[in-house]
């Protein structure tokens, strides 16, 4: 993707143009509201640019897909546990958007539920058809004119950092929730990460620039989420994944601990920072 926009975004949840830059790597920078923390990449690639890079941001190899499957699994497990156990309608039917391989819509099925999920990424969206048996949809949410409350869940993971326009995904969910629907975010809280590592950062190209456009963290989400419409919001950690790496492994399965602990022992008022975390609303 080639930076095409001259101008700083102004921060979308505030409407303040951020002044304080917190990474840069290349031409590409992320700049931090003031007001609500949010990080934004700037220059913003278009939103067609966006859509396209994905034709090759998943592996094709088997063994890297199997990575892949290793690497969430632990996610999935918890997700799935969040649904059966939230969840406030009585049918079972989810949409998960941006699925992946369809390793989560893959365990719902096992779990009674009928999914369908949304992939861009060819080689993602192909083997969840060919070797999942999966009914995926290849054009982005906006384009596929779901009817009004028809889903009861509907699930984004490590998406809504992707998304060139996260509050119009989020109003859209929301109209295709029925009532009481629940949605699910797994995201990543990567800035507080970035500035303990400093100039280290870039080695390590924690925002994979620039496929992630935004940076949340849990206030920035929950005024995302609350602003759709959804209610009874709650951020949690929900699990870690299992890097192929290991020493990214080593890390992720130390502060995903350590985040878990934290959490339970202050009775879920405590998140810690630069870990990836989970919100779940309700419509």
């Amino acid at each position: 993707m080639r930076p095409i926009h001259q101008k700083p975004m102004a921060c979308f949840l505030c409407g303040i143009s951020p002044e304080r830059q917190v990474y840069q790597i290349g031409s590409w920078q992320y700049y931090q509201c003031q007001h609500c923390g949010l990080v934004l990449l700037h220059p913003c690639p278009s939103e067609d640019e966006v859509i396209k890079s994905y034709d090759a941001y998943l592996p094709v190899n088997t063994g890297e897909i199997d990575c892949w499957k290793k690497m969430i699994a632990p996610v999935v497990d918890v997700s799935a546990n969040l649904v059966l156990e939230n969840s406030k309608t009585d049918a079972k039917r989810l949409l998960d958007i941006g699925c992946g391989y369809g390793f989560f819509l893959r365990k719902m099925t096992q779990l009674g539920w009928q999914v369908e999920g949304i992939e861009v990424s060819g080689p993602g969206r192909d083997y969840a058809r060919q070797e999942l048996g999966l009914h995926i949809h290849a054009r982005p949410l906006g384009a596929m004119a779901f009817p009004s409350e028809y889903f009861d869940a509907v699930t984004l993971f490590y998406v809504i950092e992707h998304i060139h326009d996260p509050a119009l995904v989020l109003d859209e969910v929301y109209r295709i929730l029925k009532p009481n629907g629940m949605l699910l975010l797994r995201w990543p809280h990567s800035t507080p990460v970035v500035k303990l590592l400093g100039p280290l950062a870039k080695k390590f190209d924690i925002y994979h620039t620039p496929f992630h456009l935004y940076d949340f963290n849990p206030g920035a989400m929950r005024k995302l989420v609350a602003r759709a419409g959804f209610s009874a919001i709650q951020t949690l950690i929900g699990g870690f994944t299992l890097p192929k790496k290991r020493l990214h492994r080593i890390c992720s399965i130390f502060f995903g601990y350590a985040a878990q602990g934290l959490f339970r022992v202050s009775a879920g008022r405590l998140l810690l920072p630069g870990v990836s975390k989970t919100t779940i609303a309700f419509k």
